[in-house]
């Protein structure tokens, strides 16, 4: 019986100590696709976004995307966008010291950009867009749990965000009322003036210090599909599954026998109201 015990202890406490606590950097958010096709034509979409949601753990990965664009010209056009999310995880697992911890994260984000649509076809229903841009904003997260001494601890960490990306897609427009578009989008997320409150060692046990003035990669695609009414040819209703790759660069992959706690909240789903002005002067 004893023998027995002692298995299935040494067992729990190898299982403990395999799991990995993550600390993410960054969440998947839908692209700012525009389905423009000629000067004046604009857009302004509302979208409620989730990556997740725990009732019983109450862990949850929510936010609000805000996007507007206006066509300059027949090929060129503006684009700008707010992105917030809050999340909440909870861990409990053992490696080199025991960490229970409940995270809070609070992301915002403002960005400019502006961009090249061109049509492929004489109906102009498939159009090749190119997009870039920067944004601007914060992520910060706070950590609530038990240190290596078993002694209750609360931590924060705030990076301001400068962030450049690249956006090709194409879209398609079958019928006027249907529309869908096919999106990649290279990002390049600067991680500086981080202020915190963990110490070096905790620092580098969830690789937090890897991205201290760094830059991170990441590959953004999305699936955009927007549905319409006769009724209402300026409002559609618009829905975006959105993916992020794992951190690309900067020594965040493994390295011999070192674990790196650094990742993304890899996929987000959108819904939300996309609105077209100048439809709407058109059907005066």
């Amino acid at each position: 019986m004893k023998y027995f015990l002692s298995i299935a202890y040494l067992t729990f406490i190898i299982n403990l100590s395999s799991c990995t606590t993550y600390r993410y950097i960054y969440a998947a958010s839908p692209a700012n696709e525009p389905y423009f096709t000629q000067k004046g034509e604009s857009k302004l979409t509302g979208y409620y976004s989730s990556s997740s949601h725990n009732r019983v753990s109450n862990e949850f990965a929510d936010g609000i995307d805000l996007q507007s664009a206006y066509a300059i010209g027949n090929q060129w056009a503006l684009t700008a966008g707010y992105y917030n999310r809050r999340e909440r995880d909870g861990f409990s697992s053992f490696y080199n010291f025991y960490d229970t911890s409940t995270i809070n994260y609070k992301r915002n984000l403002f960005d400019i950009g502006g961009g090249y649509f061109v049509p492929l076809n004489i109906k102009k229903d498939i159009v090749f867009n190119l997009f870039g841009g920067m944004a601007f904003g914060k992520f910060s997260l706070k950590d609530n749990g038990i240190d290596k001494n078993l002694s209750a601890y609360s931590r924060y960490h705030d990076s301001r965000i400068t962030k450049y990306y690249l956006q090709p897609a194409i879209n398609f427009m079958p019928g006027q009322y249907v529309r869908f578009s096919f999106i990649t989008k290279f990002s390049f997320v600067h991680y500086g003036d981080i202020a915190t409150s963990y110490t070096p060692e905790e620092l580098q046990y969830f690789s937090l210090s890897r991205i201290k003035n760094k830059t991170i990669s990441f590959f953004e695609p999305s699936l955009n599909l927007q549905l319409g009414l006769p009724e209402y040819p300026w409002i559609k209703l618009d829905a975006v599954l959105s993916a992020t790759s794992q951190p690309l660069d900067n020594g965040t992959n493994y390295t011999g026998n070192e674990v790196v706690r650094l990742k993304s909240r890899g996929s987000n789903a959108s819904i939300g109201l996309s609105f077209d002005f100048s439809k709407m002067k058109r059907r005066k």
